[in-house]
């Protein structure tokens, strides 16, 4: 009796094995193989093909927002049902596999189980995401923080307006489901953008805690819209209590994709032509003040040569290498900046509460002056004893800047340290005629000469100190800096 079942058993197996065998090698596709609700099982692969195609037929998409609609053709983005491919899946739905998987499938298949295959889309994803864009440029709606508005020192609060933007990654999704689905009603996803500063965040904000500002050179275009860049994306910036603001975030970085041109940058130690050139102009301005505001310092690095509209101890550099100027709200009260930058004139203007507000004065000390040396080089073209200057000289400074703090009545309440400056010595090059037979011919002798380091060569001596400048520039002011502020820079 048990062998008669086992018997049984194998012979059944084999049965279905042998079933499942012969369905795998059929030309027709699986039994009980659908394409959404369309069954093409028990079909050859191209009366598979002719049945979907009476019912996957393209039409125009309707691309649709709240009560706005936007029709594009199917040509338009080269989109197509791929019926072939399509097909071919539903055919391998009992092939593709090793032969227990196949027995299996073709098993579940006769069982009645059915199987579900999506309808294959071809279309240009480059296309479509480009009509996408265009149709966001309607819809898209830019956030806008909170801001203050500064008129005549009074001070405003312009409230926060929320932004639209087209989600295209989750719009092409969603074209993909809805094309599979034969749906060419195009719900687009738009989401709403909530601004990062609300008016309450700058509700309290009454007091002008530090201005400073500096003077561009006039006649370089290229700089001048650096500047402006620059002071553009550094503005209206609102730091809550322990952020830090860092210049290389909010400038980005100094490229010709951000609009940044070409001008007089120094490199090296050296002054040379590289896209961003004026930016650390903007640096300074900020730096100065943000020390009159008594903001801590978190990273700032002078340059390598002394700037010519900051003093020695006062500029700080910035570069797309890693330089950075950074700096942190050290209140408990928020704080926000706010830029300017009218007919080649930097304005920072730090704001705060009005318990914030110190009495600070600005003191750096030149520790050492750096001599520098002159190099010779023979030179046969020029006549025996003549000298022609072929590189200036610079002198080179050490530097100590110091923040001072008063009370209200004027005492000294503490000094502290800000920062180290070193600026090195640059040695001048001369050359020395060797020419005997032109030794009566010393026309051409030129001696030579030191390059003028700017604001800096007058503080080579001692201390130099000023007090905070609290200006309030009114838009298109040309007049004269104040108390702290150097016209006339080159670099």
């Amino acid at each position: 009796m048990r062998k008669k079942i086992i018997l049984g058993v194998l012979c059944f197996v084999l049965v279905i094995l042998g079933v499942g065998l012969f369905s795998t090698k059929s030309d027709k596709i699986s039994k009980n193989v659908y394409v959404k609700n369309i069954n093409i099982g028990k079909l050859t692969k191209d009366e598979a093909k002719e049945k979907l195609s009476s019912e996957y037929k393209m039409e125009p998409f309707n691309f649709k927002y709240k009560d706005d609609e936007w029709k594009i053709s199917p040509e338009t983005i080269d989109v197509s049902y791929d019926l072939s491919k399509t097909v071919q899946n539903a055919y391998d739905v009992n092939r593709k596999g090793n032969i227990i998987v196949n027995v299996f499938e073709s098993l579940k298949s006769m069982l009645g189980v059915k199987t579900h295959i999506n309808i294959a889309i071809d279309f240009n994803e480059d296309k479509l995401v480009k009509e996408l864009e265009k149709i966001s440029k309607e819809i898209n709606i830019e956030v806008k923080n909170a801001t203050l508005k500064i008129t005549g020192g009074e001070i405003e609060v312009v409230q926060e307006e929320s932004g639209l933007e087209l989600d295209i990654e989750a719009s092409k999704t969603n074209f993909i489901k809805n094309l599979e689905n034969t749906n060419f009603d195009e719900e687009l996803i738009v989401a709403k953008i909530e601004p990062e500063v609300n008016s309450d965040d700058l509700e309290g904000i009454d007091t002008l805690l530090a201005s400073y500002s500096t003077v561009a050179s006039p006649g370089d275009a290229n700089r001048s819209e650096n500047l402006r860049l620059a002071t553009e994306r550094t503005s209206d910036i609102l730091l809550m209590p322990g952020q830090e603001f860092s210049y290389n975030n909010y400038t980005g970085e100094r490229t010709k994709e951000n609009g940044y041109k070409d001008a007089h940058v120094i490199s090296g130690g050296e002054v040379t032509f590289g896209t961003g050139g004026g930016v650390c102009q903007v640096s300074s301005t900020i730096f100065n003040s943000v020390l009159y505001a008594g903001l801590d310092i978190v990273t700032r690095i002078n340059h390598s040569i002394p700037s010519t509209y900051v003093g020695l101890g006062r500029d700080a550099t910035v570069n797309d290498s890693g330089i950075d100027f950074v700096f942190k709200n050290n209140y408990e009260n928020p704080v926000f900046i706010k830029n300017y930058y009218n007919n080649g004139k930097i304005t920072c203007q730090i704001f705060g509460v009005e318990s914030d507000k110190k009495d600070i004065e600005i003191s750096t000390t030149v520790n050492a002056t750096i001599e520098y040396s002159t190099i010779k080089q023979v030179d046969t073209n020029l006549s025996e004893g003549a000298t022609k200057a072929l590189e200036s000289g610079r002198k080179g400074y050490s530097v100590t800047t110091y923040r001072i703090f008063y009370d209200k009545d004027g005492n000294e309440i503490k000094k502290e340290t800000v920062c180290q400056s070193h600026y090195p010595s640059k040695n001048a090059v001369i050359a020395v005629g060797s020419n005997k037979s032109n030794s009566n011919n010393n026309s051409n002798n030129q001696n030579p000469s030191e390059n003028n380091p700017g604001q800096g060569e007058n503080n080579n001596n001692g201390e130099s100190s000023d007090k905070n400048n609290s200006e309030t520039p009114t838009p298109g002011d040309t007049t004269p800096p104040a108390s702290g502020e150097v016209q006339t820079p080159q670099i």
